[in-house]
C-alpha cells in the first residue's frame, strides 16, 4: 500500500472516530433529558437545582455531538474523497494545456516536439519545440537557463521549455525504484507500469515498432476526461508539448534510449492518442 494509501486510510480512521464519539454525547444529551423528564415539574428546590444541572449537561452534549458529528462528517465526506483531488488535477491539466498552446501560438512556433535527453549542456530533460515544421534538430550545446527561445534571431530553431511529464517521470525513478536511463524503451515500459497499476494515471501505454518507426499509443484512465477536454479544445498540445502522461512517456523513452525523441504526427481522434515517432542520435 503506498503512503497516500495509507494517508486515506487514517483519514477514513480518524473521521470515522469523531463520529463516534459525536454518537456518544448524543447518546449522553438523550440520557440528561431522560433524567429530566424523570423529574417533571417541582417546586423543590433541590429538584429544581437537580435540573438545572441536567439540563445545562445536555446542552453541552448537544454542541459536542454537533461539533464532533460536523468534524467527522466533513472529514469522511471531504478529506478522504478522492474526487476532489482529482477534478483539481483534470482543471490542472487542462487550464494548464490551453496555457502552453497559447504561448506557443503567441510566439508563432509552430513545429512539432522534440524530447531531448539531459545532455549537451542539459542536466535536466527538457522539449524542444520547433519554430517551424522544417527546422533543423537540437543545437549542438544548450543550458538550463535557456526557456524561452523563439529562434526569431536564428539562434535556436524554437522554443525550450521544461516538459510536464518531467517531475512526475522523476519521481516515478525516485519512490518506485523504476530504472530508465539508457535501459532501452522495452525496459522502460516495464518499469514505467506504475503509472497504470499504482497510480491509475494511464489506463495502457505501449511502444512498438512499426514501418521503421517508433509507435507510441497512449490511453489515460482517471485524467481521461480532462484528455478529452484537451484533446477538443488546444488539440495541439498532443503533437507540440504533451500533458503530463504522455510527456512522462515521451521523456521516458528519450532518457531510456539516450537520442532525441522528435513527435512525427499524432493521431489524437480518439481516447487512444498515437504517437508516430523520430528517434535520432543527438
Amino acid at each position: 500500500m503506498s503512503g497516500r494509501e495509507n494517508d486515506a486510510r487514517l483519514w477514513r480512521v480518524a473521521a470515522l472516530a469523531l463520529i463516534i464519539v459525536a454518537f456518544v454525547f448524543g447518546a449522553l444529551a438523550i440520557s440528561a433529558q431522560s433524567d429530566i423528564d424523570d423529574i417533571g415539574d417541582s417546586n423543590d428546590p433541590s429538584l429544581q437545582g437537580e435540573v438545572q444541572r441536567l439540563q445545562n449537561e445536555r446542552d453541552a452534549y448537544v454542541v459536542s455531538a454537533i461539533g464532533f458529528a460536523f468534524l467527522g462528517l466533513f472529514g469522511f465526506f471531504t478529506l478522504t474523497d478522492e474526487g476532489i483531488p482529482l477534478r483539481l488535477a483534470e482543471a490542472q491539466m487542462i487550464s494548464s494545456a490551453k496555457t502552453r498552446q497559447s504561448m506557443v501560438s503567441g510566439l508563432s512556433v509552430l513545429g512539432n516536439g522534440s524530447y531531448l535527453p539531459a545532455s549537451h549542456g542539459l542536466t535536466k530533460q527538457r522539449v524542444l519545440i520547433q519554430a517551424t515544421e522544417g527546422s533543423a534538430g537540437p543545437p549542438s550545446a544548450l543550458s538550463d537557463d535557456m526557456v524561452v527561445t523563439p529562434g526569431r534571431d536564428g539562434s535556436l530553431p524554437g522554443m525550450l521549455v521544461d516538459p510536464p511529464g518531467l517531475k512526475l517521470l522523476e519521481t516515478v525513478e525516485a519512490d518506485y525504484g523504476a530504472v530508465i536511463s539508457n535501459a532501452g524503451i522495452e525496459s522502460a515500459e516495464g518499469s514505467l507500469q506504475v503509472l497504470k497499476h499504482s497510480l491509475s494515471l494511464l489506463k495502457d501505454f505501449h511502444f512498438k515498432e512499426r514501418d521503421g518507426k517508433t509507435v507510441l499509443r497512449v490511453e489515460y484512465g482517471i485524467l481521461l476526461p480532462a484528455c478529452r477536454a484537451v484533446r477538443r479544445d488546444a488539440p495541439d498540445t498532443c503533437r507540440q508539448m504533451a500533458c503530463i502522461g504522455c510527456s512522462c512517456l515521451l521523456l521516458a523513452a528519450a532518457k531510456a534510449t539516450n537520442k532525441v525523441v522528435k513527435v512525427e504526427d499524432v493521431d489524437n481522434s480518439g481516447d487512444t492518442v498515437v504517437f508516430t515517432l523520430q528517434l535520432s542520435d543527438w
